[in-house]
């Protein structure tokens, strides 16, 4: 057998790419029966069929996965495969959240792959300084490169994070620029590039699906289409756990167990915001957590409930048909 890597995943082919030579390929009907299908990224065995096109016979084993919580199921979706670099591109404009950059820098430590964080159309910011310190202070020991793409000021430093080895992977919102980034590090045109709305600075998705590109220079770069919404995984050391933590630390000094930490006298929380031990951000973060914990909870009980009642409806149609059964008998 053959060894390609995936280097484009559509609904019912793959594209495979071995030395200079791509293919269009399928999979072994094991693929559909186990549910778990090549991602962009994965080296696979393959053969040729006499129509030329390919088969995928197996995924060879993965280096790591970036892998994300399904925002509408819940459920895991696998990525990319066989990364070894990140970089976040966050715009400098309407795109700049740092409460969002925080979600993907955890995405980043889950994974257990080094992160670069890219701050891209710094020709567009009229506070750049201060956004910095931001970025810095929410990023630790993370990378941070401010450029310019569209101008190319400052891409020489995210060339010089590649090495022959390197696969990297672009991941943000649509419009943060990663298409922009792509061309430029491809020294082409490859990625269609549309412009940005400018009252919220979204892009209209000019990425559809994940891609990976050999670099001219060396390495590997998948560009992805823009999240706004991300779900992260389930981890017991995560950075909202420590939101929590410090808010319940703080809740614990409230004058009142039922405050509401909005408007209620003797609320700590309120008094850490005007101290500066709390910021803004960090409070409206820890709301947005909150509120989302409580829809998955309150989702998980429908669902439970909506199950219960399935199961109860199926035994009262199995007793029902039992006695009809029994009575077609004259029993």
């Amino acid at each position: 057998m053959k060894e390609g890597r995936v280097i484009e995943v559509h609904r019912t082919n793959f594209i495979i790419k071995t030395e200079d030579v791509e293919y269009t390929a399928t999979v072994r009907g094991s693929f559909h029966e186990e549910g778990e299908f090549p991602k962009v990224g994965d080296y696979v065995s393959y053969e040729i069929l006499e129509d030329g096109q390919a088969v995928i016979e197996m995924v060879r084993p993965r280096t790591s996965l970036i892998k994300r919580k399904s925002v509408s199921t819940d459920e895991e979706q696998i990525m990319v495969a066989n990364v070894n670099l990140i970089f976040i591109v966050m715009g400098l404009d309407g795109d700049y959240n740092i409460s969002r950059l925080e979600r993907y820098i955890l995405l980043a430590r889950q994974s257990e792959i080094p992160a670069v964080i890219v701050l891209n159309k710094l020709d567009v910011t009229s506070r750049l300084e201060e956004q910095l310190q931001e970025v810095e202070a929410a990023a630790g020991t993370t990378k941070v490169i401010p450029v310019s793409a569209l101008s190319g000021e400052g891409m020489i430093a995210v060339k010089e994070c590649f090495a022959q080895e390197t696969t990297a992977v672009l991941l943000g919102s649509s419009g943060a620029g990663k298409s922009t980034m792509t061309n430029w590090l491809l020294g082409a045109d490859t990625q269609a590039v549309k412009d940005i709305r400018t009252d919220d600075s979204r892009g209209r998705h000019t990425t559809t699906s994940r891609q990976l590109f050999e670099l001219p220079f060396g390495g590997f770069l998948i560009d992805t289409p823009g999240m706004r919404e991300l779900g992260v995984l389930e981890n017991g050391n995560t950075a909202e756990t420590e939101v929590f933590q410090k808010m319940d630390a703080l809740a614990a000094r409230c004058a009142f167990a039922n405050c509401d930490h909005d408007k209620s006298a003797g609320c700590a929380v309120l008094e850490a915001l005007e101290t500066g031990e709390l910021s803004e951000r960090e409070l409206q973060n820890y709301r947005k957590i909150a509120r989302e914990r409580q829809f998955q909870a309150n989702k998980g009980s429908t669902n439970a409930a909506r199950h219960s009642a399935q199961n109860q409806k199926r035994e009262h149609q199995k007793n029902e048909a039992a006695r009809r059964a029994r009575l077609s008998r004259g029993k």
